[in-house]
């Protein structure tokens, strides 16, 4: 079990990883909604729901990983006499580790804002792509609820789209 453990816990850090940078350079929601971004046949909400559950079967994996691994790991907080040390300075590297990209991302400061700016110029760039719905949510719009809102005609709208072989729905 303890090899499984283990995998499982690469696997799942594998594609959390893949998911999150799917993530990071997706469009913003009202783009993504707008536009059916898909990416590798998968949408913006899809990316965000095999993240999630890969988070959680993550942190499951990880309470494992510790229970099965316990002698190992408290070891890592011994000192040469073998006494628990519970700041050792191995682990004392990490908090202030933690603690810097925690704060560093809080506070703004380079190079934790330059990697999320850079982050915002990608997800920005759908929107040239795309462009952005006419108002909240209107890809869930009617046809008729739709061009209503707009000031087109409903007929004239459904030609067009129908010359294009597009679907839609017409009424809710």
């Amino acid at each position: 079990m303890r090899k499984t453990v283990s995998v499982l816990m690469l696997y799942a850090m594998i594609i959390m990883s893949y998911t999150g940078i799917m993530l990071f350079i997706a469009p913003p929601g009202r783009v993504a909604n707008w536009a059916n971004w898909k990416l590798l046949g998968l949408g913006k909400e899809d990316y965000a729901q095999i993240h999630t559950t890969f988070m959680v079967l993550f942190v499951i994996m990880t309470i494992l990983h510790v229970f099965y691994n316990w002698k190992p790991m408290t070891s890592y907080m011994k000192n040469k006499a073998k006494q628990m040390i519970v700041f050792t300075k191995d682990m004392i590297a990490a908090i202030i580790i933690s603690l810097i990209f925690i704060f560093g991302t809080i506070a703004g400061i380079a190079p934790f804002s330059s990697f999320l700016d850079f982050g915002d110029e990608i997800k920005n760039s759908w929107e040239k792509e795309y462009g952005t719905a006419p108002y909240s949510h209107a890809e869930l719009s009617s046809l008729k609820s739709f061009t209503k809102k707009l000031g087109f005609d409903l007929e004239k709208s459904k030609e067009i789209l129908d010359s294009n072989s597009m679907i839609y729905q017409e009424e809710q």
